[in-house]
């Protein structure tokens, strides 16, 4: 990292940090140093047209957890997922309402916002291989990971059929997938079913029974984290 962009993110801190000193607690060392570490400057150019709806899930910036090579830091600082550029903003206060530094992609570097931990994963999705960003980690076992991932997708105006007023605003929508993960291999995408869920696992007999017997529904994600957690154990068995 050069000494410059070093300077430049230690300015920011320092000047966040001195405006707020009388309301929000100051960033610790250990804090500071991973900024620098591993805050980047963003590129993302904000838009210039309205937009119906948000680039975020949550809008505030929140209290943060860091982990990095199996380091914690804890409050290091505040941070937001943009859901639509697939990347973390990170602030030293949350009383701002946007952030040019711009967390490190990294799968070795996770992020845990508002008790959701956020993890830097390649994956093949519908339309493209090898494709790497961030996801919530739902649960992790030796065998069967599940991972969601929250996006945003920007939808053009649509116009009537005169074409000369808009039926619909350009907007955000949200779409959730899910992804499970055998032990070391790529996150698979998932539709959530019942029968979908049982194929997906080696003993398909025993988990079947495990779902008909606990009455479990699978619409509910509790209910979807039981049948994963109870799949590992068998594995491990």
């Amino acid at each position: 990292m050069s000494f410059k962009k070093i300077l430049f993110l230690v300015s920011i801190l320092l000047s966040n940090t001195l405006y707020q000193q009388e309301i929000q607690p100051r960033l610790d060392l250990s804090a500071q140093q991973a900024w620098e570490y591993f805050g980047n400057k963003s590129t993302i150019r904000p838009q210039i047209i309205t937009v119906q709806g948000t680039r975020y899930y949550e809008d505030e910036f929140k209290l943060s957890d860091l982990k990095y090579f199996g380091r914690k830091l804890e409050s290091i600082g505040y941070m937001r997922y943009d859901a639509y550029n697939d990347v973390i903003e990170m602030a030293s206060t949350p009383d701002v309402e946007g952030s040019e530094i711009l967390l490190l992609k990294n799968s070795d570097v996770i992020a845990t916002i508002n008790k959701k931990e956020y993890v830097f994963l390649e994956y093949d999705d519908e339309d493209l291989k090898n494709k790497k960003g961030y996801m919530i980690r739902l649960y992790s076992g030796n065998n069967y990971s599940l991972y969601q991932k929250k996006v945003k997708i920007f939808k053009e105006a649509e116009k009537t059929i005169a074409g000369i007023t808009e039926s619909q605003p350009p907007r955000y929508v949200s779409k959730t997938d899910f992804y499970l993960q055998t032990r070391d291999k790529k996150p698979e995408l998932i539709k959530i079913s019942k029968k979908n869920l049982i194929n997906f696992f080696e003993n398909q007999t025993e988990v079947k029974n495990f779902i008909k017997e606990n009455k479990l529904k699978v619409r509910e994600i509790e209910s979807v984290i039981s049948i994963i957690e109870f799949a590992n154990k068998l594995a491990i068995l």
